[in-house]
């Protein structure tokens, strides 16, 4: 195992990624943070520090093949120690959060890696290992920095950006971005795909894909699927971004606010060339300064510029064009149509990598539930073939404020119960090893597994260097990250579809965007019927997110009701 693992080492870096999720870090008591120790450099060729005792990795996951792998190449690098493997049933998140609950309770917790967004509670109480202070160790199976192993803005998302503490800790994305079938691309004469392509250059494919015979984008337009999150949301959401960026110069916290800090809000300036500008550990929002923006008329939306993003997305999305399904507006389900290449192209999440080979034989063997609208022959017929990759298409224009950005998180939880400080140090190495280049080659090859049924993910890892063989490597060769639209305050998603994701807003901003598809209403009737929208539901806006109108009144003042967590 040890030679196997030397092997992975021989492979080229081709991956650099990032993603993002805000959790802000909490304080814990400052006698509970373990002392560190230093961790031994690896003499040449791996890691062969003395390290004895138990690993015990006890998170919410069927993908015993993964973890076990993983375990196995750390303890072929340490004989004396044991990693325990006991994963519990990952659909039942309740039972596993009572159950490390219970660990605490008894005293120190037996568990050592255990993984949720749910434990700030124990973080509070100071029962976490802070790992802020470990990632200034080196690294003994990269002989760097740990942190630098990592995407910096990734970490810096979940730490507390004032005191630097960090308790849980992010090792993987979830990225949404498009793909597209290889042989219709090239039958229509579309031979270069850029990582991020402009809205021209789509619909100029969508055109050259409907001459060739063929569908351009799967898409599905009922009320309910537009309504509920998926595809046609994600799409706006990032067109929202690109056309309300400044909006931060408004909303910003200012000085005298009880949001504004020192050290990062007075150094801030506006830049929307980058695509992190507006991270919550570089800039403050107030969410009384947005509400009262909004109220005010100095952000609106019946303007020429929200009429102008709606005739864009309309070049491709109009009923009337053709390059999306016949009757989509009652299609509830236009995947079949790209796995059976009627169609080109189609928006996913990272989940597709691993998921896309089991849709297939899914359909071809009759499995996949809403195949209606590709017909029993078809879908009996269905096999794999070459897909790439792009990025969100960034809209085009004097009101665009900056590229397309998608919805990209980070994902990983990994938290260490406080116990002394050689049991952590075992434990933290072990991490170590997990986020390092090397051990993050065998967790990806085996959740990449087409043969490991609990594998999967949902966008490349966000540690620095990881090599793969050629055939799974292709799989991210056009991963690229272009930022984040969702994230707490950000002017652009608050207002996307609805208002602050107040679900009355949301389910009439679904039917007019399938009335303006549909050609029932204007670009320029779609942003005026918005902006009475806002108008008709502020008050009820302003309930939703237990705001007064005293609060808006004082928008330096906290406003009591208020929860940042909440529904903003």
């Amino acid at each position: 195992m040890y030679q196997k693992l030397k092997k992975f080492l021989l492979f080229g870096a081709i991956l650099t990624v990032l993603s993002t999720l805000f959790l802000t870090g909490v304080a814990a008591q400052d006698d509970a943070t373990p002392e560190v120790i230093e961790i031994e450099a690896p003499a040449e060729g791996g890691a062969e520090t003395e390290l004895s005792g138990e690993v015990v990795v006890s998170i919410a996951s069927n993908d015993v093949q993964t973890f076990q792998a993983l375990a196995d190449a750390y303890m072929a690098l340490h004989p004396n120690v044991t990693v325990s493997i006991e994963l519990k049933p990952q659909s039942e998140e309740e039972a596993y959060l009572q159950f490390v609950r219970a660990q605490f309770a008894g005293g120190t917790p037996r568990v050592s890696i255990i993984e949720s967004p749910h434990f700030r509670d124990l973080a509070q109480e100071g029962r976490l290992v802070n790992w802020a202070s470990y990632l200034q160790q080196i690294n003994p199976y990269t002989g760097e920095k740990w942190e630098d192993s990592f995407e910096d803005w990734a970490l810096n998302l979940v730490r507390d950006p004032n005191t630097g503490e960090m308790y849980t800790m992010p090792y993987m994305s979830v990225q949404t971005f498009w793909v597209y079938n290889k042989h219709i691309f090239e039958e229509a004469g579309i031979t270069d795909v850029p990582n991020q392509p402009t809205w021209g250059q789509l619909v100029e494919w969508s055109e050259k894909i409907k001459q060739a015979g063929y569908i351009p984008v799967s898409m599905e337009g009922t009320i309910d699927q537009i309504w509920s999150g998926g595809r046609m949301p994600w799409l706006m959401r990032s067109a929202m971004d690109q056309y309300h960026r400044d909006d931060l110069e408004i909303i910003r916290c200012q000085p005298g606010d009880w949001c504004y800090r020192e050290g990062i809000d007075d150094i801030w300036t506006y830049d929307p060339s980058d695509p992190r500008n507006d991270d919550p550990d570089r800039v403050s929002i107030n969410i009384v300064r947005h509400l009262n923006a909004l109220k005010d008329g100095d952000i609106r939306f019946d303007t020429e510029c929200m009429a102008d993003m709606m005739d864009q997305i309309g070049e491709v999305f109009k009923t009337s064009h053709g390059y999306v399904p016949e009757g989509w507006a009652g299609m509830p389900d236009a995947y079949p149509l790209f796995l059976t290449q009627k169609a080109a192209m189609w928006m996913v999440t990272g989940g597709f990598y691993t998921s896309f080979p089991k849709d297939i034989r899914a359909l071809a063997e009759g499995e996949y539930g809403g195949a209606a609208e590709v017909g029993a022959e078809d879908s009996a017929a269905a096999q794999l073939f070459d897909y790439g990759t792009f990025s969100f298409p960034t809209l085009e224009g004097d009101c665009v404020q900056g590229n397309a950005r998608a919805n990209e998180l980070t994902s990983g939880y990994l938290a260490i119960p406080v116990k002394d400080r050689t049991q952590n140090a075992l434990e933290v190495d072990f991490v170590m090893f997990w986020t390092s280049p090397q051990g993050m080659e065998i967790f990806l090859q085996n959740k990449l597994d087409p043969n490991n049924l609990q594998g999967g993910i949902n966008g490349p890892p966000l540690i620095k260097g990881v090599s793969l063989p050629p055939e799974q490597a292709a799989l991210f060769e056009n991963a690229n990250f272009i930022g984040n639209y969702e994230k707490p305050g950000v002017p652009g998603d608050s207002v996307a579809r609805g208002f602050f994701k107040y679900e009355p807003t949301i389910r009439e901003w679904a039917t007019m965007a399938q009335m303006f598809f549909n050609d029932e209403i204007t670009a320029e009737e779609f942003a005026q019927n918005y902006q009475k929208l806002l108008e008709d539901n502020f008050d009820q806006i302003l309930e939703y997110l237990n705001i007064t109108p005293e609060d808006l009144e004082a928008p330096e003042k906290q406003p009591p009701g208020w929860v940042a967590a909440g529904p903003n």
